[in-house]
């Protein structure tokens, strides 16, 4: 009897170390896994999609709405916008993922490069970080100020939100249109000083209109009524909204993705931090 609660015991204690070292094993596992995000080496898959969530960032519903956009565009100029968002870089530099990840998966097509990649680090614990790649069809009408100007006015102030869908939205309201031909550099340049200088004549404006009521007030010893309904003033936003009008749907709308076509990239584009 002694001998057989002995074996019992013998079991119990051999089961509970294996599950122990199950668990063990399990949690080692998923640490790894989210490791190899920053282990040298390490990138994502090629799969059917042009948009790539490994963070999460996005609804279901705002995933499809990007990806139904990229898809249309591809159909309609065989240009190929790819959108990743990623922890890390597999222990490289943003820009240098950006070119290995277009390259091997070959974004674009071959002999007319015309893909661009975009990669977005959200902001943890360490900086954000955004790249735009263009292919090496698409660096002229994507020069390396036209993409840091598009982080850095389009981008990144919503990304200090913590809004990346509709940071990355306003990019591509900009990069698609250059990418057909529709839009460029110098009329981004063009727009945006148009932009400035609204801005600059409303605030003029305000400022005016605010002594135009002190010296009021001060004249009359009294406020009287002064108040009445106030007007609005509307700054202005040179996005182009959702042009094309792909800004919505799911991606069964246009049809499945295709597959890239085999484009390179040379080095080409801008990042920002923030």
């Amino acid at each position: 009897m002694r001998n057989r609660h002995s074996i019992i015991g013998r079991w119990r204690r051999a089961l509970q170390s294996k599950i122990v070292f199950g668990l063990l094993l399990s949690f080692f596992a998923t640490v790894q896994a989210q490791n190899d995000y920053n282990t040298t080496g390490w990138l994502p898959e090629k799969g059917n999609h042009l948009v790539y969530d490994f963070c999460s960032i996005f609804s279901d519903e705002q995933r499809e709405a990007m990806e139904a956009k990229l898809l249309a565009f591809n159909d309609s100029t065989s240009n190929q916008i790819v959108v990743i968002v990623t922890p890390g870089f597999g222990g490289r530099d943003i820009s240098s993922f950006a070119f290995e990840v277009g390259d091997l998966w070959g974004v674009g097509h071959k002999g007319i490069d015309n893909g661009v990649v975009i990669v977005v680090k959200p902001k943890d614990k360490t900086d954000g970080q955004v790249e735009i790649a263009p292919g090496k069809g698409l660096e002229g009408v994507l020069p390396d100020i036209f993409c840091k100007r598009i982080i850095e006015r389009e981008m990144i102030p919503h990304f200090r939100d913590n809004d990346y869908y509709e940071g990355i939205s306003a990019a591509l309201d900009i990069i698609l249109p250059a990418c057909a031909g529709e839009y460029s550099f110098s009329q981004y340049k063009k727009d945006n000083n148009i932009s400035s200088l609204i801005t600059l004549l409303i605030v003029l404006g305000i400022i005016g209109l605010v002594i135009w009521l002190v010296i009021k007030i001060d004249k009359n010893g009294h406020n009287g009524n002064i108040g009445g309904s106030g007007g609005t003033f509307y700054g202005g936003n040179t996005r182009m909204g959702n042009w094309g009008g792909w800004s919505g749907g799911s991606t069964g709308s246009f049809g499945g993705f295709g597959g890239f076509g085999g484009g390179s990239f040379g080095g080409g584009g801008a990042s920002g931090r923030w």
